[in-house]
């Protein structure tokens, strides 16, 4: 585990360039739970040190993108959870600035580039793609030059579930996450339970547990509340106690068995797959210092409203509410969740109707690609993960599902997601190898990835997957 130490020396050296400096920094991260959790703990340092900044939140580093930020106006800028797999761009577009990349995605080549400072894990051994988030490393690196960034330990745990890293046995965490977890249990900033994994404590009501829950996503019963009530007396637990709803902490543990039994036999019947039926029983993380009621209470939940916030643009509050911020904001996050929620609901029934107005399918020798066209291109990577669960009997003879979006009305380039349907599979890699060979950007991590593509080599990445 010591590993991580080995790159900590040219992180903290670049640190103390831009220290002694004290010139802006261009910080510029990925708009998801990951990135936005980074972002958080970087701006908290550099803000505690004197240090100023600008921040920008991008989907990818490409050369669109490069373009549109202003590099040439920066020595310094700091790319966090994203730019190991395209060193070579950012070579072209920072030539003679100074670069830091905080990053757990599979680098794009097996040496660092002299063009900038990179701190990946991969470069050391451990895999990014289980074992670290890029905002437990972010936390790890800035902890080792300043103590107060400890505060801020849920911040880097809620980084890691957003980014669904919790892959141990009953869904804990590996590696450098779950040494992030053990600093936040030892000072008690969080707590941990084994238990079904609804979002929310044993306080929120059973009904509305159930209807919050995204992972697994319960199809017919995620989002809707109405029907998570039925579901419940169907089953012969009894949603409420006189008047008033009933909190999961109220169920026995007899009702508990029977929950989950029904749940796996609900999952299996809707056409998931026993693993993903599984996980409705798992660890669940808890911020001891937020009220029993509070949305940001489950770790999970956290993840998922920054997730929300950040695919729907509202970056400032989600970075206000990892530093601390609550009262209206937490009302806005709350608002936006609930929209996020609900216009996910709404794509993943399109596909599943199998409307042709909004969907279209397109099938490779070991691949599907699902078009939904009227989604907003951030969301196709939550759209994957949940269409990889329940798509996953129907397209049983392929090996990975991306779905795909147009970056607007206007473009004919699509931004396609990707998530594997079986192991044997390595997505980042495959991605990087086609890209290179068809002139597209793309990678990612072994169970997940992205490509940003034009219509017309839609064929030829279809002709290689």
């Amino acid at each position: 585990m010591a590993r991580i130490e080995e790159l900590t020396s040219s992180f903290a050296e670049f640190m103390s360039k831009l220290l002694e400096s004290r010139e802006w920094v261009l910080v510029v991260s990925h708009y998801d739970a990951d990135g936005l959790s980074s972002l958080s703990l970087m701006l908290y340092f550099l803000w505690s040190h004197g240090v100023p900044f600008h921040a920008r939140l991008v989907e990818q580093v490409d050369p669109r993108t490069l373009e549109e930020l202003p590099l040439g106006e920066y020595d310094y800028a700091i790319f966090l959870d994203l730019g190991s797999g395209y060193k070579h761009l950012i070579e072209r577009y920072a030539e003679g600035k100074n670069i830091l990349l905080i990053d757990h995605h599979v680098p794009s080549s097996p040496k660092g580039e002299e063009c900038c400072v990179e701190i990946n894990p991969y470069r050391v051994g451990l895999n990014g793609s289980e074992e670290a988030s890029a905002s437990t490393l972010t936390y790890l690196l800035l902890r080792s030059l300043d103590e107060k960034v400890e505060k801020m330990v849920h911040v880097a745990l809620v980084g890691a579930l957003g980014d669904r890293l919790d892959l141990g046995p009953r869904y804990s965490f590996k590696g450098l996450n779950e040494r992030v977890l053990r600093e936040a249990l030892d000072r008690k900033v969080v707590e941990a339970s084994l238990g079904l994994r609804f979002f929310g404590g044993p306080k929120r009501p059973l009904v509305k547990a159930i209807a919050r829950t995204t992972d697994p996503f319960l199809p017919g019963l995620t989002g809707n509340e109405t029907a998570c009530y039925n579901f419940l007396k169907k089953i012969g637990i009894e949603p409420k106690a006189g008047e008033e709803l009933r909190t999961v902490g109220s169920l026995s543990s007899e009702e508990v068995k029977k929950l989950a039994t029904e749940l796996v036999k609900y999952m299996l019947s809707a056409g998931l797959s026993v693993k993903d039926a599984q996980k409705i029983i798992g660890y669940n993380y808890y911020l001891a210092s937020e009220k029993p009621e509070s949305p940001l209470r489950d770790l999970r939940e956290y993840a998922y409203i920054l997730n929300a916030l950040g695919r729907m643009e509202n970056y400032e509050v989600a970075v206000a509410i990892n530093l601390g911020g609550r009262g209206s904001l937490l009302a806005i996050a709350e608002d936006v969740s609930n929209n996020y929620r609900k216009t996910l609901a709404r794509l993943i029934e399109s596909v599943l109707s199998g409307d042709s107005e909004k969907v279209k399918v397109y099938e490779g020798r070991i691949s599907v690609i699902i078009e939904v066209r009227d989604a907003n291109p951030k969301l196709t990577g939550p759209l994957s993960s949940i269409l990889a669960s329940l798509l996953s009997q129907k397209f049983r003879d392929k090996k990975l599902l991306g779905v795909a979006a147009p970056l607007s009305k206007e473009d004919s380039t699509l931004k396609i997601s990707f998530r594997r349907l079986t192991e044997e599979v390595d997505i980042g890699r495959t991605l990087q190898d086609i890209a290179a060979k068809i002139g597209i950007e793309g990678g990612g991590h072994p169970a997940a990835g992205g490509a940003v593509v034009s219509r017309d080599k839609l064929k030829a990445l279809l002709e290689h997957l």
